[in-house]
Order: structure tokens, then sequence, then C-alpha cells
């Protein structure tokens, strides 16, 4: 399958031609037929919020799994913030996707802490209560354990990480094609995760993706710094940082 939002939408049209129901986590167990889609937004918010408009307009729900601890996005900014509830206003559910080697963790207690720590900072900053975590790049302790929290969805929990079908584009990498798992008519449930940031509307390899990302970093360093400190632009030209 191919890493374009043409190719998405076909996916998620063909999820919906073949019965499948577009569902949160708590109500894949009541409904026969469904699919959970999960979204880690490892990078960018922006193409979070690009993918959850495309996904509002063919009426799917998904759900959004935000990092507090990363360098690539800051939630408690104006800009981020707004994203973020445009992103649950448009019918989508925003779960944490936790870090744990932002922590000292040694045993599944000390997980569970912290997981709960950070779904309530994030539950406080939206008004909401945070219902389900996914992990990064999540370690053996989460893979081989089945770890649960207090009235939090693990994603890695046996009950959708072995139960459930599970697929993944990780690394813009699908292991297994998407396209034909729904077509085989094998599964009655599946669970599968996307990373908006590997979506764009025409064709890119990885590493076309990865330059254009760092090339609009650094526009939007110097935009933030131009909207905070006085007369940037007769100390710094934008025509010196672009080259």
């Amino acid at each position: 399958m191919e890493f374009t939002t043409k190719a998405y939408i076909e996916l998620l049209e063909l999820l919906r031609h073949n019965g499948y129901y577009f569902c949160m986590y708590r109500e894949s167990e009541t409904v026969k037929k469904s699919v959970i889609i999960r979204h880690d937004v490892d990078f960018s918010l922006e193409k979070a919020l690009e993918m959850a408009r495309l996904e509002h307009d063919l009426a799917v729900k998904s759900t959004y799994f935000i990092l507090l601890s990363t360098n690539f996005y800051n939630i408690f900014s104006k800009e981020s913030f707004e994203k973020l509830k445009q992103i649950r206003s448009l019918g989508h559910e925003i779960g944490i996707h936790f870090d744990e080697k932002r922590y000292d963790i040694q045993t599944i207690e000390d997980m569970q802490k912290a997981v709960q720590m950070e779904a309530k900072i994030l539950g406080n900053l939206l008004n909401t209560e945070v219902k389900v975590v996914s992990m990064h790049r999540p370690s053996k302790l989460v893979l081989e354990n089945d770890i649960q929290f207090h009235q939090i969805i693990n994603s890695y929990s046996s009950k959708y990480f072995k139960s459930m079908k599970y697929v993944s584009d990780s690394r813009m990498n699908w292991r297994e094609d998407p396209i034909e798992t729904v077509e085989s008519g094998k599964y009655e449930k599946l669970h599968i995760l996307t990373h908006p940031f590997w979506y764009s509307t025409e064709i890119e390899t990885m590493e076309v993706k990865l330059k254009d990302f760092l090339k609009q970093s650094i526009s939007e360093r110097y935009d933030f710094m131009y909207n905070n400190f006085t007369a940037l632009d007769q100390v710094i030209d934008w025509k010196e940082i672009t080259g």
C-alpha cells in the first residue's frame, strides 16, 4: 500500500465496503465486525490534524495518541493546543502516547504510575478523561506482559494486540499488506496502526519526507523567534537561513 492520502482513503473505503464498523477501543468489544484505527503522533500535530479532517469527511472516527515527552511539538503551546482541540471536535479520541524511556522504569508498577500521571496531565489540559494509552517504541516489559492500567486501556494488552488482527505501518513499512488483510475475510476484528507523518498527496520516499520535515522545522523556528524577538529580521535575514 502506498503512503499517500489517496491510498489511505481507499483503505478506509475498502474497510467500510467489507462491513467493518469504525470504533473506539471500548466499543470494539460490543461490535461483531469492528476496526480500530489508531494513529501514533510521533513528529507532527499538523499531519495528524490533516488526517483527522480527511477521516471526518469520510465519517470515520479514530484514536490519536499524543506524546507529552517530545521535542517535536509542545502540547501546551497555543498552536498545538488548538490542533488538539480541532482533532477532538472532528469526533476523534485523544489518547496518551507514552515513552517509557523518559522515566527510570524498572517494574510494571513504575510504568502504571507514570502512565496515570501523564494521562492526568493531558486530560486536565483538554478538560476530558484520557481513556487509552499506546506505547512509543514498546519494550520487552510491555510486549511480554499483559499490563493493565486503572481505567485506562492499554492498546498493547492481549485483547487488542493479540486477540485482534494487528497491522502497522511502522517506519513506513507495512509488515503485512492491509489491503490483503481486509480482503482475505479472515478477521472479524482489526486493529490498524498508522503514523500520519508518512502520508502525503504524492508518492515520496522516506528520505524526501524527512528532509522536507527538517526544512519546515527551520521555517517554524524562525517564525516562532520572529514573534518573540523584536526586529529579528534586522539581525538575521530569512534568506540567510534558507540559503
